[in-house]
């Protein structure tokens, strides 16, 4: 469901709890700690359930998406430093090989 699908009343919603300052979990304790901070009502209760859901998710997907740049950036850096120790031992055998 894109934003614009979204009512004004859940914009609002999705807002609040975006600013409510509490550390979104997938517990009812935090569904409940949630819908009191930001004053949903009971009717409410499964789109609040269903932005916080969306919320863990979208964290977890950036958080694996940074773990995976770590890594790709990682095995760069030592693809380059093999790539620079066999250029120096080449050189040693009187070897060049990289143009």
């Amino acid at each position: 469901m894109g934003w614009y699908d979204l009512t004004s009343r859940q914009q609002e919603l999705d807002r609040k709890i975006e600013n409510s300052g509490i550390k979104l979990d997938s517990s009812n304790s935090c569904l409940k700690k949630v819908m009191r901070a930001i004053g949903a009502s009971s009717s409410e209760e499964d789109y609040v359930k269903s932005r916080i859901a969306l919320r863990l998710k979208t964290q977890t997907l950036l958080d694996d998406t940074d773990d995976f740049i770590n890594r790709t950036e990682k095995m760069l850096d030592d693809f380059k430093k093999d790539d620079e120790k066999w250029e120096r031992e080449g050189r040693k055998l009187g070897f060049k090989f990289w143009d």
